[in-house]
């Protein structure tokens, strides 16, 4: 096999390391960053290309592969004897979906308000309720949401909370580290860390698109896990990551040869006063 850059090992590495791997993710994530920006179908044999270069194997390919049809994700055609693999009707809605949230770009919100969430509050209710836009949650009892609207799901609870709009002076440690949902902060260094090597690196067409693949497959974890990304705090692991990954985007878009349509993914930073 040929040898990789060392950023991008490093990704193949830590790709390897989060325990037993979910082939049919890395798939969804082919799929969805380098099969639909290029008509929407891959073949097998491209897609077994792709895999090998993550060290997957054929067999684990096939079978995540024959997982994703029977739950009607993709579906598949036959041209001689090559298959070829799209998302389903139901795989695209939820990837247009997902896709509005992986593929967001930076936002710059200077104005928060934070609620003191009650002693009666069921932290889980609240948090279900609040699934589709969650508020930044911290220390389990302090909400904050971007001022210029209280998430939907957050107005059921308002007369349970004690809303303010001046910004604490100090988040302390404790308060940092018991965020709901628990925030993996090592992937979201692993993004930023490497992000800041690749920068200004000059990559072959294949070793991009797999740099490409690898750090949307991370960041697409994280944010479809926990979409609250901007937060009131300046070394925010989530928005580190994402600004990283937003600026380096173009330079691999254009050194794996992706349409110009890739290349606006995360383009635009607005503000929110």
């Amino acid at each position: 096999m040929t040898e990789q850059p060392a950023p991008l090992a490093q990704l193949i590495h830590h790709l390897h390391a989060q325990g037993r791997l979910r082939v049919w993710s890395v798939i969804v994530t082919i799929l969805g960053e380098l099969g639909e920006p290029e008509g929407g179908e891959l073949s097998m044999s491209a897609l077994l290309e792709l895999c090998a270069a993550l060290e997957i194997e054929p067999q684990a390919v096939r079978t995540a592969m024959s997982r994703l049809s029977k739950e009607g994700l993709v579906t598949g055609r036959r041209l001689g004897r090559q298959a070829f693999y799209r998302f389903s009707s139901a795989g695209l809605e939820q990837y247009h979906r997902a896709a509005r949230q992986i593929y967001a770009a930076p936002r710059d919100i200077e104005h928060w308000c934070y609620g003191l969430i009650g002693p009666d509050v069921d932290l889980a209710e609240l948090q279900k309720d609040c699934a589709a836009e969650p508020p930044l949650i911290l220390g389990a009892r302090l909400a904050c949401w971007p001022a210029a609207a209280m998430p939907e799901g957050l107005k059921p609870w308002r007369d349970r909370l004690v809303i303010f709009d001046s910004t604490p002076s100090t988040f302390p440690d404790w308060a940092r580290r018991q965020v709901f949902p628990a925030l993996n902060a090592e992937i979201c260094g692993v993004i930023a860390r490497l992000c800041g090597a690749l920068d200004g690196h000059v990559l072959t067409v294949p070793q991009a698109r797999l740099t490409r693949l690898l750090l949307v497959h991370f960041w697409r974890r994280l944010v479809l896990r926990y979409p609250t990304i901007e937060a009131p705090l300046d070394d925010w692991p989530l928005a580190r990551a994402h600004r990283a990954l937003a600026s380096l985007y173009p330079q691999l878009v254009q050194m794996s040869g992706g349409t110009p349509d890739c290349a606006t993914r995360f383009a635009y930073v607005t503000k929110n006063y």
